[in-house]
């Protein structure tokens, strides 16, 4: 009877250590697959296999690159650490002060930057103006909730006072009336917003920059040169016309040398063009299938958003979640002038090969059409937003001459200049 008892204990002992042995291998083994293939913990089921733990975490690696910045607080299409990239950084900032800004020595240059800036390049941009000899003066505030909200006030007295402003601010001020301000007073602007290291590495590149400015004016020359209409599709669906502008209004500057110098020192980040045409005669259909931002809840599109537009006028018909923040964002201003066409642009950097999620760089990947909605401006009460959809691999033409075809410039001076560029270069 001892004997039996003893066994029957025995076994329950032996029960209990195989079934808590079995439990300790099985997440031994799970832990083993999140060391040996995750960035962080990846959720594995039970009977996840090795090379499915290997394909999740490659989709997961791919999203991560595709969705950069998710919100305001967020900054990077890149590694954070704070040595990433830290001699090309330096080497971009410095051609971006002696050559783009042509920074001058005893000049007071302003850079202004909110709490989702990119230190990195603050610090390198900082460190590029006194080595030319001029006077780096930094200002950080808070992250406002939209863009073209009015600065601190301290912010707006620094940017009047100063002979060159910088902008790195995430939730940029453009359209503010602090930056109509700054402008009058003959102020060089330039709205670098949201950089971060990976992107001035890659979009402010000394090797190929002049070369990339050839190319702008090539393509400038040829959109300026249109007589009647512009048409552009895409493979998701756009399909726009508008007409061009009456003769002698494409691409003016006007003839004030002081005027052509300073906007030359200021402006946006290098890579991207502009249609001269009548923006209120824009009718069709746009789908953004890159980016669109704001709102900052979007930013890389999951899915394609389409918009209907008339006269210059677009209204949001998907009806998908991000389709929703988008109509949200629209409407919250109460104001017709939020859904009007302010620009439509092009996108030329050869840096800029994919989206990213940070919209200063996606404006710019190489092909791309950029629209830019809503008038916007900070003065109360009639504040209105403005925002930048993405359309790839767009079909271009001028005046029905095809210029460029699923995102390919096809132009011969445009082609070749692309090639030299390093892009489509399997094109014959």
């Amino acid at each position: 009877m001892k004997l039996r008892v003893r066994s029957i204990i025995l076994a329950m002992v032996l029960c209990v250590f195989l079934c808590s042995w079995a439990w300790t291998q099985q997440k031994t083994a799970k832990q083993v697959k999140e060391l040996s293939y995750g960035k962080g913990v990846i959720n594995i089921t039970e009977d996840q296999t090795i090379e499915e733990a290997k394909e999740q975490e490659k989709t997961e690696s791919q999203l991560s690159q595709v969705r950069s910045s998710v919100g305001w607080s967020s900054f990077g299409s890149e590694r954070q650490y704070p040595t990433y990239l830290w001699m090309e950084l330096a080497r971009s900032a410095n051609y971006l002060c002696d050559h783009v800004l042509g920074i001058l020595p005893d000049e007071n240059v302003l850079i202004y930057a909110d709490t989702a800036t990119d230190p990195r390049v603050v610090q390198a941009t900082a460190a590029a103006i006194q080595t030319l000899g001029a006077h780096a003066v930094v200002v950080w505030y808070e992250t406002k909730g939209d863009v073209d909200c009015s600065p601190p006030a301290p912010v707006e007295a620094a940017v009047l006072a100063s002979d060159m402003v910088i902008e790195y601010a995430v939730a940029y001020l453009i359209h503010s009336e602090m930056w109509s301000k700054a402008r009058q007073k003959g102020i060089p602007m330039k709205c670098l917003t949201g950089m971060n290291v990976g992107m001035m590495v890659r979009c402010i590149n000394p090797d190929n920059y002049e070369k990339m400015q050839e190319f702008g004016r090539a393509y400038s020359e040829v959109l300026r040169s249109v007589q009647s209409e512009y048409r552009v599709t895409s493979p998701a669906g756009t399909v726009i016309t508008w007409k061009a502008r009456s003769q002698g209004q494409n691409g003016s500057v006007g003839n004030d040398d002081e005027q052509v110098q300073r906007r030359s020192r200021g402006g946006m980040l290098g890579g991207q063009g502009h249609f001269s045409g009548q923006n209120s005669t824009v009718n069709g259909t746009i789908v953004f299938d890159g980016a669109i931002w704001p709102p900052s809840e979007v930013g890389a599109i999951k899915e394609p958003i389409e918009l209907k537009v008339k006269d210059g006028v677009v209204e949001v018909v998907s009806d998908h979640p991000e389709a929703r923040i988008v109509k949200n964002w629209f409407a919250h201003f109460h104001d017709p002038l939020a859904y009007v066409i302010t620009h439509i642009s092009t996108g030329y950097n050869p840096g800029v090969k994919r989206i990213t999620g940070d919209i200063v760089e996606d404006e710019r990947v190489f092909g791309c059409v950029e629209i830019g909605i809503g008038r916007g401006t900070s003065v109360l009460p009639n504040r209105r937003g403005h925002t930048d959809g993405i359309i790839l691999c767009p079909s271009v033409w001028v005046d029905g001459k095809l210029i460029e075809k699923d995102g390919v410039f096809v132009e011969p001076r445009l082609k070749k200049l692309a090639q030299e560029l390093g892009m489509q270069l399997w094109v014959k």
